[in-house]
């Protein structure tokens, strides 16, 4: 039988395999959690993985190493605008 367990934590805290981050096309730093994500991963890290996508379209995902962060892995995923 399965558990499930609720936390109340920061989402750069999890110990986790992965955090998913709300994107944005360019893969840039953003504000909000996403800047937050960035910022206690590693700023210039995540900035010089997500560099080497360059890009990511609308409804797709790239992943990168969660760096500094106890998750092992952060999915970039794009949602749409609207």
């Amino acid at each position: 039988m399965s558990n499930i367990s609720i936390k109340k934590i920061g989402i750069t805290k999890l110990e986790t395999d992965a955090v998913v981050n709300a994107a944005n096309t360019g893969l840039w730093e953003g504000g909000g959690v996403c800047g937050y994500i960035f910022r206690d991963a590693g700023s210039a890290e995540m900035t010089a993985a997500c560099n080497k996508y360059g890009h990511c379209d609308e409804g797709s995902a790239v992943i990168t190493p969660g760096f500094k962060l106890p998750a092992k892995y952060v999915i970039h995923a794009v949602g749409p605008r609207w």
